[in-house]
């Protein structure tokens, strides 16, 4: 393994290098952390498809875009990937006292406390104030909206700002969608657009309450959408029919014809 490392960082460096691939040379620091993300994202999707082969292949194209980073990092500075790894590494065992170190944790809090003190003594050997900032975490600014809610809610519960169980997120959601009814009752646009959003908010602290990532319960219904709704318009289509000469109930009755055929359990 390590020779097959090794390797591929030498075919990276070979395609940046004078001769190489031109694409390849073209791009800054910043594309290949945009086709990072990309990447990232692939893979998220081949996971939650469970496909084995298509993971396998994620994972190297994130990999070498990892790497292709890092190529292009080590051009204008003195670091190369073992530098990375290494500092990597130095950081997972500095942070995990109760793995390699006397420090004990018996459970996901307190590795969680012991983790947040390791990270609040960091920023004060580099001379910054951890009480001075917020408690909730920067994140940049592409973050996807759901995972923002998520995570400013996760670091609020941790100084206590939670409901102590489901019960209480779930009675907030009611009193918003209440909320919600009473915006749209009065036909006012900018009051429903507030609502929705803490409607919005609601459902991902009831997730969170219920230990579900809202962004990835997210992803499986569009997933499942896009495969019923593909389904409606190969039913249409087999049947010589229009979609947009449908009535809604002809659509709906296509739709539960869909469900049926794509529900855990079904024949073919």
């Amino acid at each position: 393994m390590p020779g097959e490392f090794q390797q591929l960082l030498d075919t990276i460096h070979t395609l940046r290098s004078p001769g190489g691939c031109p694409w390849d040379r073209k791009q800054t620091l910043l594309d290949a952390a945009r086709y990072l993300m990309d990447e990232a994202a692939e893979l998220v999707e081949a996971a939650l498809a469970g496909d084995s082969a298509g993971i396998r292949e994620e994972l190297g194209d994130l990999l070498f875009m990892t790497c292709f980073c890092c190529e292009i990092l080590g051009e204008r500075e003195p670091v190369d990937m073992h530098d990375i790894a290494a500092e990597g590494r130095a950081k997972l065992v500095r942070r995990h006292p109760h793995v390699f170190g006397d420090a004990t944790a018996t459970d996901t809090d307190e590795s969680q406390q012991q983790w947040d003190a390791i990270k609040a003594q960091e920023k004060r050997d580099r001379g910054e104030d951890p009480d001075t900032g917020s408690v909730l975490k920067e994140l940049p600014a592409a973050t996807a909206p759901l995972h923002q809610a998520f995570s400013f809610q996760k670091d609020a519960a941790k100084v206590g700002f939670d409901w102590p169980d489901p019960a209480g997120a779930r009675a907030k959601l009611d009193e918003e969608l209440g909320e919600m009814d009473e915006a749209i009752a009065a036909g006012d646009p900018a009051a429903m657009e507030h609502e929705l959003g803490d409607v919005l908010f609601a459902v991902v602290n009831l997730a969170r309450k219920l230990g579900i990532q809202p962004d990835m319960a997210m992803r499986r219904i569009n997933n499942r959408f896009r495969d019923r709704f593909h389904l409606v318009e190969e039913d249409f289509r087999s049947r010589g029919l229009s979609l947009q000469d449908a009535t809604l109930d002809e659509l709906e009755a296509s739709w539960q014809r869909a469900k049926r055929a794509l529900a855990p359990g079904a024949d073919g």
